[in-house]
């Protein structure tokens, strides 16, 4: 069954479904819990009907399930423009970082896997099966980049971290001129600090470069 469609406070445009869980998801990051009421949410996506995209959800517990589950898509859709993008794994990993960010201004924020702990035991190991998929496919990247040469040597599960707590800031982020520059300026200091260093791999810049010139 289709949902009702719910309008802006102005009844101009319909608000989707996945806005609604966007602006769920920068409720839970600016409060750092998972308390929170239809109406935080309503008031944060900007439209005053919030009883009617409530019906989306059984209840809150679905609400935030489905912010978890949106934000393993997000990070999953970007890791797979990473596999299949061309060059070494360092290209390949510029690729991911640029996609993510583009993923994380479009939304405004990425959840942690790792803050549930006030949350029910079911839903807690959801957010651990998310977060072991996307550091195993990570750490793939990882590995291939150890072999080809293009990134260091270094441990596996930090670089993954290093990676994973770049994304997932307790800040909520804009779309803009100057989020764009930032998020430039990350992707040029994260491959700087995972690539091997040698004149082989100059790649930060430009992949820095390509992403201010995005959209």
């Amino acid at each position: 069954m289709t949902p009702t469609p719910t309008f802006d406070a102005r009844g101009s445009r319909p608000v989707s479904r996945s806005e609604f869980i966007d602006a769920a998801a920068r409720v839970i990051t600016r409060r750092g819990d998972h308390r929170m009421g239809w109406a935080a949410i309503a008031y944060e996506v900007g439209f005053a009907q919030a009883d009617m995209a409530s019906q989306w959800f059984e209840d809150l517990t679905a609400l935030i399930d489905a912010c978890y589950s949106r934000a393993c898509q997000g990070l999953s859709d970007s890791l797979l423009r990473a596999e299949t993008a061309p060059g070494t794994a360092l290209d390949q990993l510029a690729a991911f970082i640029v996609a993510a960010l583009e993923t994380r201004r479009a939304r405004g924020v990425f959840l942690s896997f790792r803050r549930g702990a006030d949350l029910p035991q079911p839903l807690q190991r959801r957010l651990h099966e998310h977060d072991t998929t996307i550091r195993m496919r990570l750490k793939r990247l990882l590995n291939k980049g150890r072999r080809d040469g293009s990134l260091a040597l270094r441990n596996p599960d930090s670089a993954v971290e290093l990676l994973l707590a770049s994304f997932q800031v307790p800040t909520v982020v804009v779309d803009g001129p100057e989020q764009r520059m930032w998020d430039s300026e990350l992707v040029e200091l994260l491959l700087a600090a995972l690539a091997e260093p040698h004149p082989l791999n100059p790649r930060g810049a430009d992949w820095g470069a390509r992403l201010v010139a995005t959209r």
